[in-house]
């Protein structure tokens, strides 16, 4: 069993941890964070949040869903949380057979030296999800630490949960899954050359890969978005396309522009972060690159429009 620690010093101490996958460390998450975070400065421990990699879905049935922030990106949120490490338990086979009370023992105590324990309603571990609330309790009296069980937050009709603003996404939704993460969703990449026909028509993008690995990735359409330049500290609004650009190619293969509006700055091989405001529409192919131009002055126009009405 290896963990791996993406931020902070831990060294052995005393530590409150909290364990889930925390995709996205969307607006559901927050009472469990907020409790790990002030529980550690109330009684001078180390505050935790503990993870699997990879992703023990990809592990169990070889497929891993689409993710709102791997790697680096959930790191980043839960140390602007204030909590002071971010655990990555390296999840295989083994780790998946372990039973619920050698998990506790190996994992949580040994390896992060549990003394109080923060678990959502629903908290299931161990081989099988054959632990729960209840022999973690039990356990904790054994080894020595206690648990804080955080309520439900929400009724069955309006769960947050990282799987519900997958569906969102994946279906253009972005502002109702704004809502959900408590900030507009994002993808972080590099800017890089492409063919230059934006350009040409008047309407330049910025060509944008290096996406990480597993990052979920909206439906296919045309967006409006908030645009962040590295090493520029401003917000600027922009136009997002997702798709093949039917009217002048023939493949499937999905690429991301995004044209930033009133801007004319080189932003090639930039790393680049775009935040999804709403979806204006579907990907079209257009009879002519006329038609194209005048249906992208509509909608960076209703971009313009509904950006600026955003405090």
């Amino acid at each position: 069993m290896k963990i791996d620690f993406q931020f902070g010093s831990f060294s052995g101490e005393p530590s409150v941890v909290t364990v889930g996958s925390f995709d996205g460390v969307h607006s559901g998450h927050m009472s469990i964070l907020e409790s790990v975070s002030s529980i550690a400065k109330e009684n001078e421990l180390t505050s935790i949040v503990a993870s699997f990699n990879p992703h023990p879905r990809e592990v169990l049935s070889g497929q891993c869903p689409g993710l709102l922030s791997p790697g680096a990106e959930r790191s980043s949120l839960l140390k602007g949380l204030g909590i002071d490490a971010h655990a990555l338990i390296v999840f295989d086979q083994d780790l998946a057979s372990m039973s619920a009370a050698d998990y506790v023992e190996k994992v949580l105590v040994d390896g992060l030296n549990v003394r109080i324990m923060v678990i959502g309603y629903d908290h299931r571990f161990g081989r099988n999800r054959e632990g729960n609330a209840d022999l973690l309790r039990k356990l904790g009296v054994k080894f020595g630490f206690s648990v804080v069980e955080c309520p439900e937050i929400g009724s069955d009709d309006s769960k947050v949960s990282s799987s519900s603003i997958r569906n969102l996404l994946m279906d253009g939704q972005v502002r109702h899954a704004a809502e959900l993460l408590g900030r507009f969703y994002f993808v972080n990449g590099m800017v890089v050359h492409g063919d230059g026909r934006g350009k040409k028509i008047g309407i330049p993008t910025a060509n944008i890969t290096h996406i990480l690995n597993h990052k979920l990735v909206p439906q296919i359409g045309v967006y409006a978005v908030f645009v962040h330049v590295a090493g520029l500290n401003q917000k600027f609004m922009g136009m997002m396309n997702i798709g093949t650009r039917p009217t002048f190619n023939q493949t499937t293969d999905v690429t991301l522009e995004v044209h930033i509006l009133d801007f004319d700055l080189d932003v090639y091989e930039r790393e680049i972060r775009v935040e999804f405001v709403e979806r204006i529409r579907d990907e079209q192919k257009f009879a002519s690159v006329d038609h194209l131009k005048e249906q992208l002055n509509i909608d960076r126009e209703r971009c313009n429009g509904l950006l600026r009405a955003i405090p």
